[in-house]
């Protein structure tokens, strides 16, 4: 059930693009909030944004893949949507 990358519309792959971005930011974020000059809260709510957001795109993107109908074989090319 995985849309090859390529042949998903270029919203699509914008959107993806900043889901998948803002999961290691988020982390990133996190892992060195000690280090960062930033009051916690703030940065607290941003890591929580970032989280969120990513979370809130993939499952946006599973449920928008599933909504139109494609359930193709990766076995099978032939099935893929053109």
């Amino acid at each position: 059930m995985c849309i090859p990358y390529g042949q998903l519309d270029p919203k699509s792959r914008r959107i993806l693009g900043i889901g998948n971005f803002s999961l290691p930011a988020g982390l990133l974020l996190w892992i060195f909030r000690s280090y960062i000059p930033v009051e916690q809260d703030w940065l607290h709510g941003v890591c929580g944004l970032l989280l969120g957001l990513s979370i809130g795109i993939n499952l946006m993107m599973m449920r928008r893949q599933r909504r139109c109908g494609w359930n193709g074989d990766a076995q099978n090319p032939s099935s893929f949507p053109r």
